[in-house]
């Protein structure tokens, strides 16, 4: 039930022959903490969409660093890597709370858009949505100020700062966790004159 009201509340798939061929075809998994729902590397098979919970996306650099890539929280959100079929990941995604993602394969996923243009329009709905974030995320962690990044961060990941580890958030808003400490307590300090 729970994969059926996925594709109809936030895929908003409507046609109850279209709904079952997805239900028939879809998986639902729970990740634990710490989890890799994805590998580096490994070849992507399936389409992956976050239900609830908090997944990372990393890699690591030359020198083994582990750097984040992205953050997914949102119901609904792909939770892939690349959009392509049977590409190798260029990244890892690891569950950072408890999540539930449903998994659709490719090859599923192909059949259903040759056969029905509301999948295809929808696929590529998604697919324009992804290059935006992606280069939205991209031009303000390139363009901005450290101060600017992590104002950023906060309202585009509402409640994120409490609920994960502030190396990935660092990480990912490309400081060191002293300087995102930094920040964070001078947007304290601001706050409580405000306060006074």
């Amino acid at each position: 039930m729970v994969i059926k009201a996925f594709y109809k509340d936030v895929l908003h798939i409507s046609d109850q022959t279209l709904l079952e061929h997805f239900v028939n075809h879809t998986k639902h998994l729970h990740l634990k903490k710490g989890d890799l729902l994805i590998r580096e590397d490994e070849m992507q098979e399936n389409f992956i969409f976050l239900l609830h919970g908090i997944l990372r996306g990393f890699f690591l650099d030359t020198n083994g660093r582990d750097i984040t890539d992205c953050f997914g929280f949102k119901c609904g959100t792909p939770a892939m890597s690349c959009y392509i079929d049977k590409e190798l990941s260029p990244i890892s995604i690891e569950a950072l709370t408890e999540c539930d993602v449903i998994v659709i394969s490719s090859t599923a996923l192909q059949n259903l858009m040759q056969a029905n243009p509301q999948i295809l329009w929808i696929y590529n709905s998604l697919l324009r949505k992804a290059l935006k974030d992606h280069w939205t995320t991209k031009t303000m962690l390139c363009q901005h100020t450290a101060m600017e990044r992590y104002q950023w961060f906060l309202q585009e990941y509402p409640g994120l700062i409490d609920k994960i580890s502030n190396k990935y958030i660092a990480s990912f808003l490309g400081m060191t966790p002293v300087t995102l400490s930094r920040l964070r307590g001078v947007l304290r300090a601001q706050a409580e004159n405000v306060c006074l």
